[in-house]
This record gives structure tokens, sequence and C-alpha cells, in this order.
């Protein structure tokens, strides 16, 4: 029996691309909100992993030598843009697979000092202008993150195209349905004011037609002043204030300082998803924490 070596050429070369395209494509994000989004949209087709340790802030990260490698070596790499982690834009930039979601065309961005309960008071002083790149923390925005997310895997992955907008789809109506149950349990309640660590909320909040009366900081690498300080705290003393929200992401020792002996509750807000199963979890899931934080702030 002769053997017929082109044919056997070509079936070896059609083995290699089936197994090639069966392959999950590798997906690095920077912070694990974006992954548990990315996932929802790509469900098995994709391995994801997360760049920043949740226990990390985007807004002074450090690059390791490990990390560049990772993000070089993978198929797509999804950040929020330099509004955020400015750390990454010298090599994302010119990264060919970098998916950068801030100037993804229709992306609905606010800019600080244009939201509700946002204005001079609140940022005592600090110049704080720009897009606010805490862009995940909006349900509308998310959806805008799931469909650039969506088209850039329908590129590389076409024969999948169908079931990434399945999903797509299915992430869209699950976001709606999430924002209607959180829009009814916030209309439940009393807000009588709150305090946050830093301006980063302005999304979630104008979604849910919340307004803080400040902020201890509007950028983490900046200490607040002790003007800044002996404002809220007064403001605490005076009962106009339900709690104040801490962050895991940043020592709460500042915060414990000031509302010491004020009887103010504290409220632990996580943007970073830390307590999330990025297996098991998506983010409806995310959504509902940072709504359940809000809550307790308001609830006697």
């Amino acid at each position: 029996m002769r053997l017929n070596l082109p044919r056997l050429l070509a079936i070896a070369s059609l083995v290699v691309t089936c197994a090639a395209s069966a392959s999950p494509l590798s997906i690095v994000t920077t912070i694990k909100p974006l992954a548990l989004i990315v996932n929802d949209i790509a469900g098995e087709r994709a391995s994801v992993d997360v760049l920043l340790p949740t226990n990390a802030s985007p807004h002074d990260y450090a690059l390791k030598p490990s990390d560049i490698k990772k993000i070089k070596s993978a198929d797509m790499v999804v950040w929020v843009g330099p509004e955020l982690e400015l750390f990454l834009e010298k090599i994302l930039l010119t990264q060919k697979n970098a998916l950068q979601l801030t100037n993804y065309d229709g992306m609905p961005v606010m800019y600080y000092g244009e939201q509700e309960g946002h204005d001079d008071h609140d940022h005592h002083g600090h110049d704080h202008a720009g897009i606010d790149g805490h862009i995940w923390l909006g349900p509308e925005q998310s959806k805008v993150i799931a469909e650039a997310v969506r088209e850039y895997l329908a590129r590389k992955d076409p024969q999948n195209a169908a079931e990434y907008k399945n999903n797509y789809d299915e992430f869209v109506a699950e976001i709606s349905q999430t924002q209607q149950v959180l829009t009814d349990n916030f209309a439940a309640i009393e807000n009588k004011g709150y305090f946050l660590f830093h301006d980063a909320y302005g999304y979630f909040e104008s979604a849910f037609g919340l307004s803080p009366r400040g902020h201890f900081t509007v950028d983490p690498e900046r200490k607040p002043g002790a003007r800044t300080l002996v404002t809220i705290r007064t403001t605490l003393q005076n009962k106009e204030a339900q709690c104040v929200f801490t962050e895991p992401q940043f020592n709460p020792s500042l915060i414990k300082s000031v509302t010491k002996g004020t009887g103010v509750k504290l409220v632990e807000l996580d943007p970073m998803a830390q307590d999330l199963d990025l297996s098991t979890q998506g983010y409806k899931d995310f959504l509902l924490s940072l709504g359940a934080s809000y809550l307790e702030c308001f609830q006697p």
C-alpha cells in the first residue's frame, strides 16, 4: 500500500489547525471586575488571568517582569486606559493585542466634576479633571465593556462568534434585571449621606441616584489635608452622615482615627471584587455586592 504523502500532510495540517482552534484563548485583564465581564462573554472559550492582585490598587501599581511577560504572551489584554492604569500606557499603546475601553466607540464615560454631588466642595480644592476611569463600576458602562469584548472575540475567533453573541445578550438581560432589583432596593431606603474613602463611585452612584457628602481624598495617592479631615469629622459629629466607607485595598487607620467617638458606622466597599470567586461568579454578583454595601450603610 502506497502512502499519499501530500494527503497525509494535509490531514496533519488540518489536525493541528483544529487543535489550535480548540484551545482556549489566553486573556489578561488588569483588574478582577473586568475579568468577571470577560468570563461572562467568553465562557469556556477563554482562560482569563488577572494582572493585579485584588488587594492592590491600579492607581499606584508597579509592573513586574512576570507581568510584562504575561501581557506579551496573551491573545488579548483588556484594560481601562491611561486614565486608570497609567503604569501600562507605554507598553499597551504599542501592543496589538490590547483592548482599551475608555476609547471604545460608544463608551459612556463621565468626567470628574459632572456627577451630581461631585462639586468643588466635595473635591476639597484638588484639581481632579478629565475622564473618570472607574467605568467598570457603572452597569450601563459594563454593557458597553461586554460589547467591546464580544466584538474583539468575534474577530479573534470568528467560528464561535454566535456563542459570544448569545452570551452577550444574556449578560445584558441579566444586568438590566439586576439594575431593576437594586433600583427597587434603594427606593425603599432613605439616604442621609455618607463619605467615601476616595472619589471612585460616580458611575454606580449616578446609575442609582446616590450622592455622597464627600470623600477623604479624590486620589488614593494624595493624603487628605487637615482642613478636609476637620470638615469631615465635624459633619460626622453633627450626625449628618450615616456611614463612612472603607476600602480593603487601603489602610483604614486614617478613617478610624477621624471617625473615633462619632458613633458613625464603618462599612467596607470593595471596587476590586476581592471576595468574589472568578470561577463561579459573574459581574452581576459584583453589582449586587456593591449594592449590599450601600444598603448596609443606609440601614439603621
